[in-house]
């Protein structure tokens, strides 16, 4: 089939590539930040917390003439490591009444003798509080400091803030709930607020009668106050842990539970919390399992899970009582979707995973932040594998995962995983980014097939009883795993492995080169980059355990390294035999991409176009269109190569290769902007065996990948002009309360695209009514999909309004322009034009540079960069540090134009031509011809 295309590829490729328009491909901006005074943010560590016992009040009646405030109290035993009368400890928007302190008396019957604490400067920038004692604190000596203090509850969603719903009898309820990472316990207590400072704390809430709390341990004591109009919950002593794992949550909430567990929610969202209380019961035993440590024995005796309205995170790992986004821990089994389903799984595995790897051991600083949030990743997959087990969950982590750090983790605006330029608080929420999480879990996943499940799991449990109740650094980490890597496992380059992945950024790009006989391939290294010259350094050279397989005999079981490539000079190993085709990184194990000759890719091809794909493991095809459709936008391959290969795609019917093909082609898709006429013809002809395959109807024997597929390839056929789909997605949406639920999200978004107002009005009817989050969140990000000026207004306005919640507002603006190309400039205009009602809407300036900058992020013409540029111009004051996001986004914007100004024009060539050659005579060829021969002479 390529050879004709290749044949009319050649003749127009001479007469078009210069006449393609200017387009754009889509990079995250590198991250820019003023440069602080590091030093300040950062306490001293002359002083140890050992424990402490807060008394907090919050005022949440409507005839509470504090409301929305909290009455504070906090006794901390402190003791210092070296003789001082410097005391310096974090304290936010605080109001103090006492300060003071006293040396804690050998025995409880002596009495206290309380000392005025000295109240010295107060850094507003680093949250500092510095307090001075008349009298030396002596080393190793312990002491009490005593405030008493008032706090507000904010609805930023931060510190002990505020959340409301409304239920079923139109009634508003409020609540109290906490979030306090990474540096937001500071805003309910004064606190030594870093996650290196444990201590134990005893909790103490005071309540309204019709109200219920709950925190990290079971509460031991309710005593009446007040006429029996208040309560005094007391709560036992937690166990040794950071700051940022407290929480208590003061609500009217409903509890399913038994002995030890209980999913907490709204009382009307009682029913929805079966499936998490199912399936978190068993994930927390099946990982006690695992790591040969039950969670019960740690020093908590309950755990609970809980739903709260308004969440910045998508959940919070707090030691015993983890907190969600109401759609991240309920299902309902009419309306939840299994994709959501598997979500709300994975979102309990992995904050259940933090019970071990963040709060028994914590990183010492968020500079390692990874060392949490790494293996909270690996496990939000691989532990719901151990009790969803028929949803391949390790299949879906590597295009989930792996490749879609990899696109971030090869330009100038990623950071490595070990950074110790981590200070600022916006130091700080970069850290919380995809190399900690993806690239943190990829990189352990790496480690554990280099050195042997076995070996691997035996580490981890040595590492946690070593380190439990204490902070950890990555060498802590690398020592346990180097005490259980066996020696025929390359120990020697262990160290090497895990230095050059954690402290460089990137990853490389493997050339394996098969030699012309077949028999040896040469494997060198060279640092993969997206852009040559976007500032990156492209010679760091990494440590890299590589696996690979030949045509002769096509193991794609076994992920042990046969080799490690250690520096720039190429490594060659023979073959006992000749053969046609190497393929490196089995199951993509590696953190690596892979390039080949081009015989070698033609071979590959050959292979992928035969009987059951030539065997090739479906972890391995997708990672070849990954691999494939990256070289080519990098420039290390040509785009008639990676297209020749993607061809096979007309036969595949696996969920996992065909996710990593419609990753590629979304970049390609922006890139070409309205311009799909050729494009849209090509994803209807990739995919049309699969739609036939799949259609829209469900089958009680599909997989949870089939049903996963079906969902995509709906998607892309019916967005990219299929009638057939888009009519049969327009036919459901006439009864649209009966929707099958799994092909929901296609339905709503194709009967929006292709439709109008009474489309519009009938989902957002829906939408007003609905009770199940999961579906809430489906409906509201569906808004997006309108194409038309009006309801694009109508929808921007909602974002503006209290309708949709601050945590939801930008995936709903998100929608708006990701969904529909031609949306973008209109978006963006409305963006500019409401700049000011946009940052009160969703909580300030810095937020609206990420959404201009990844709006910019997605455009294609000169003229569109022009009005970035005027906007910059005459807006960046009021972004304050933000206005470094908005100037990065020019950059990106002319480095998109560039690309497609060298690159795109091959693609749209090649689209041009697979449409055109099947109505091609031979004597349109031959003219065909002429023409290009001519334009060359010319």
């Amino acid at each position: 089939m390529f050879g004709r295309h290749l044949a009319v590829l050649g003749a127009v490729c001479l007469c078009v590539v210069l006449a393609a328009p200017r387009q754009e491909p889509e990079v995250l901006p590198p991250s820019t930040f003023a440069e602080p005074e590091n030093w300040e943010y950062r306490l001293s560590t002359h002083i140890n917390p050992i424990n402490y016992n807060i008394t907090l009040r919050p005022y949440l009646l409507e005839s509470d003439t504090a409301r929305f405030t909290f009455d504070g109290e906090v006794f901390i035993e402190i003791e210092p490591v070296s003789t001082t009368r410097i005391v310096s400890l974090h304290s936010r928007n605080l109001n103090y009444t006492k300060s003071e302190y006293w040396a804690k008396p050998a025995t409880g019957s002596v009495a206290a003798n309380p000392i005025q604490l000295t109240v010295g400067p107060h850094n507003l920038e680093t949250d500092i509080k510095n307090l001075t004692t008349t009298s030396d604190l002596v080393a190793n000596q312990r002491y009490i400091l005593h405030f008493v203090y008032k706090g507000t509850m904010d609805d930023d969603m931060h510190g002990f803030y505020r959340s409301s719903y409304v239920n079923d009898n139109n009634e508003t309820k409020w609540l109290g709930s906490t979030q306090f990472q990474t540096n937001h316990a500071r805003r309910a207590f004064p606190s030594f607020d870093e996650p290196q400072f444990k201590a134990t704390f005893d909790v103490n809430l005071i309540r309204p009668r019709s109200y219920n709390t709950v925190s990290n341990t079971r509460l031991i004591s309710s005593t009446p106050m007040q006429n029996g109009e208040y309560f005094l919950d007391v709560y036992k002593t937690t166990p040794k842990m950071s700051t940022y794992l407290l929480a208590f949550i003061i609500s009217e909430f409903s509890i399913r539970k038994d002995e030890t567990f209980g999913v907490l929610a709204r009382p009307e969202f009682y029913p929805q919390t079966q499936y998490s209380f199912n399936v978190g019961r068993k994930i927390l035993a099946e990982l006690s399992t695992y790591l040969d440590l039950n969670y019960y024995t740690l020093g908590n005796d309950k755990m609970d899970m809980a739903a709260i309205p308004d969440f910045s995170a998508g959940a919070m790992e707090n030691w015993g009582l983890l907190t969600y986004r109401e759609r991240s821990l309920l299902v309902d089994e009419t309306a939840t979707t299994l994709s959501s389903r598997q979500s709300i799984a994975a979102v309990v595995a992995h904050e259940q995973a933090h019970m071990w790897f963040g709060d028994l051991v914590t990183c010492k600083w968020w500079s390692y932040t990874w060392l949490n949030e790494g293996f909270a990743r690996y496990f939000q997959y691989f532990g719901t594998a151990m009790v969803e087990t028929e949803w391949s969950m390790d299949l879906q982590f590597v295009v989930d995962q792996i490749q879609s750090v990899m696109g971030m983790d090869s330009t100038n605006a990623t950071n490595p995983l070990s950074d110790e330029n981590t200070f600022t608080p916006a130091h700080l929420s970069r850290m919380f980014n995809s190399i900690s999480y993806n690239k943190g879990a990829s990189f352990i996943r790496m480690i554990e097939h280099a050195m042997g499940s076995d070996n691997f799991k035996k580490s981890l449990r040595e590492y946690l009883i070593k380190y439990q109740y204490e902070a950890s650094v990555p060498e802590y980490l690398l020592n346990a795993w180097l005490a259980n890597w066996p020696a025929d496992r390359f120990k020697a380059d262990a160290q090497k492995i895990f230095t050059s992945f954690t402290t460089q950024v990137g990853y490389p790009l493997i050339n394996a080169e098969l030699s012309a006989d077949g028999k040896s391939i040469k494997f060198a290294q060279k640092r993969f980059l997206l852009k040559q010259a976007d500032g990156a350094d492209p010679n760091l050279v990494y440590t890299v355990p590589i696996t690979y397989t030949t045509s002769l005999e096509k193991n794609f079981n076994d992920t042990k390294p046969k080799l490690v490539l250690a520096s720039n000079t190429p490594a060659t190993v023979t073959l006992t035999s000749a053969a046609t085709w190497v393929l490196a990184n089995i199951q993509e194990t590696g953190y690596y991409r892979v390039n080949y000759t081009e015989s070698n890719w033609n071979e590959i091809h050959k292979a992928l176009i035969s009987t059951n794909w030539g065997g090739i493991h479906e972890l391995n095809r997708a990672q070849v269109v990954d691999d494939l459709l990256n070289l080519a936008r990098a420039g290390h391959i040509k785009y008639e190569l990676t297209l020749k290969v993607l061809e096979y795609l007309e036969t595949e019917i696996n969920y996992i290769p065909w996710t990593s093909a419609f990753n590629g082609f979304n970049y390609l898709a922006i890139r070409l902007g309205t311009d799909t006429d050729h494009f849209s013809t090509y994803i209807r002809q990739l995919t049309n065996k699969a739609y036939n395959e799949l259609g829209f109807e469900e089958s009680t024997l599909n997989t949870a990948l089939e049903i996963y597929l079906r969902t995509k390839v709906l998607s892309w056929s019916c967005r990219y002009g299929n009638v057939d789909c888009i009519n049969r997605a327009k036919s459901y949406f006439k009864s649209l309360y009966t929707v099958p639920k799994n092909i929901r999200s296609v339905v709503y978004c194709v009967s929006l695209r292709e439709g109008g107002a009474t489309e519009f009005d009938a989902l957002y009817a829906k939408f007003k009514t609905e009770k199940v989050a999961t579906e809430e969140t489906l409906l509201q990000n569906s808004f997006g999909c309108v194409k038309q000026q009006a309801l694009i207004e109508r929808v921007f306005n909602l974002v503006l309004s209290n309708e949709i919640r601050r945590q939801d507002k930008s995936s709903v603006l998100t929608t708006l322009y990701t969904e529909n190309n031609e949306n973008v400039s209109p978006v963006f205009k409305l963006v500019t034009a409401n700049v000011d009602a946009l940052a009160t809407a969703m909580g300030g300036y810095s937020s609206v540079a990420t959404v201009v900058s990844n709006l910019a992020a997605r455009f294609t013409e000169q003229s569109q960069l022009d009005d970035l540029k005027k906007f910059n111009a005459d807006n960046s004051a009021k972004f304050g540090s933000s206005a470094s996001t908005l100037k990065a986004a020019e950059t990106t914007v002319q480095e998109n134009l560039d690309w497609a100004e060298t690159r795109l024009g091959t693609f749209r060539t090649y689209l041009a031509s697979r449409n055109g050659s099947a109505t091609l005579s031979g004597l349109s060829l031959l003219t065909l011809l002429l023409v290009a021969l001519v334009t060359l002479l010319r």
